[in-house]
């Protein structure tokens, strides 16, 4: 989404410093940016990202802010920013009277920020850990959307809604690290009866649609679930219909680039005699067959029968589905790059092996973000906020 003015995706400290500098009025999220427009002699109008419409995983830049505010440099905005243009209408005397009231920040000394941060390494060290195993291994997962995810979830609460719980590791975390009662639900049996057997106390239900009442949830994941669906915006406009108004969405999908020829889950719909004869081979008839053959639960393989692709989208199209169902994306982030080129024989290696792939395709996920796209909406709150 381009911003109807002047913009730069990045601009360095001694151009933003230039730019405070020069300009009457600055507008800024809760961050640093905030001191720099104090040190300049003026006073920043600042708005907060916040956790409830899916901004940020916690709520500290509004806690900031709070504080901020009793210094009184600072104009403190949140929410649906309708005030926005009055407020800088009258900022200008709002900054001289502010300025004339509170006294200039102090000089930084050096000696005091190394201190400050050899105490917070301090504190680090001796903190003990907020999470447990199962959220530990999520954010060393190699593919990233599972951290990616939690680490959005990890400071709300409510009810959460997982769509296609796949092999249950996330809705496991989500059970058992935050403060959100989480639900499962998925069209798979086999993935609802290993999930049973391994976690009898999560609550999930089998079913290719969303069985809930309206506004029943907090927050729902859909991680690489659109692209195996029948029909993505029925199934968007499903967990619009469950998600409660101001509540957060979270979804992941394999992105198109330069390897997406390369998906392998489009071999059993492009080259059905190939991918049969290999997964033949490497996992045996009768699973082949469960999976691939048997239509009486409406699937092949994960993937709705009458899906004719597994798609890997554009950003514009997966973001004009969303607007189109009612939600607000906030966040776009994304990983890896070549993980394409070591996911098929990933797939077939037996499991050990299969293990050592995972250290490149981590390395890939941290230096790449185009493969995968994973972005954060929030559900309009019935005023159009």
């Amino acid at each position: 989404m381009r911003p109807p003015c002047e913009f730069a995706p990045f601009i360095g400290l001694g151009e933003m410093s230039e730019r405070i500098a020069r300009a009457d009025i600055v507008i800024t999220h809760a961050g640093n940016t905030v001191r720099l427009v104090q040190r300049a002699g003026k006073v920043p109008i600042a708005v907060a990202r916040e956790s409830v419409r899916g901004e940020m995983a916690n709520d500290h830049q509004v806690e900031y802010l709070a504080r901020e505010s009793s210094g009184g440099r600072v104009v403190a905005l949140s929410g649906s920013l309708d005030d926005l243009a009055a407020v800088v209408d009258h900022h200008l005397d709002r900054q001289r009277d502010l300025v004339s009231r509170t006294a200039e920040l102090p000089d930084i000394r050096a000696a005091d920020v190394r201190a400050r941060i050899d105490e917070a390494l301090d504190g680090a060290r001796t903190r003990p850990a907020s999470v447990g195993t199962g959220s530990t291994a999520l954010v060393r997962d190699p593919l990233r959307r599972y951290g990616w995810a939690f680490g959005q979830l990890q400071r709300r609460t409510g009810n959460h809604l997982d769509v296609g719980v796949g092999d249950g590791r996330f809705i496991g975390a989500v059970h058992d690290d935050t403060e959100l009662f989480a639900v499962g639900c998925d069209p798979h049996a086999g993935y609802l009866a290993d999930l049973k057997l391994r976690r009898p106390g999560l609550a999930a239900v089998r079913s290719d649609g969303l069985p809930f009442r309206g506004a029943a949830f907090d927050s729902v994941t859909a991680l690489d679930v659109l692209e195996h669906v029948g029909d993505e915006r029925r199934t968007l406009r499903e967990i619009y219909r469950v998600l409660r108004p101001g509540g957060l969405l979270l979804v992941t999908v394999p992105a198109r680039h330069a390897f997406s020829f390369m998906d392998p889950d489009n071999a059993k719909l492009r080259m059905p005699r190939v991918h049969g004869a290999v997964y033949r081979a490497r996992f045996g008839r009768r699973l082949y067959e469960a999976r691939f053959v048997d239509r009486t639960d409406g699937l092949r393989g994960d993937m709705a029968w009458d899906r004719r692709e597994h798609t890997n989208y554009e950003p514009a199209v997966l973001l004009h589905m969303l607007t189109d169902a009612g939600f607000i994306p906030v966040i776009r982030d994304g990983a890896n790059l070549v993980w394409r080129l070591l996911q098929v024989p990933q797939l077939l290696a037996p499991s050990r092996a299969a293990r050592v792939l995972d250290v490149p395709i981590r390395w890939d996920g941290s230096l790449f973000h185009r493969a995968n796209l994973f972005l954060a909406a929030f559900r309009e709150d019935g005023t159009g906020q």
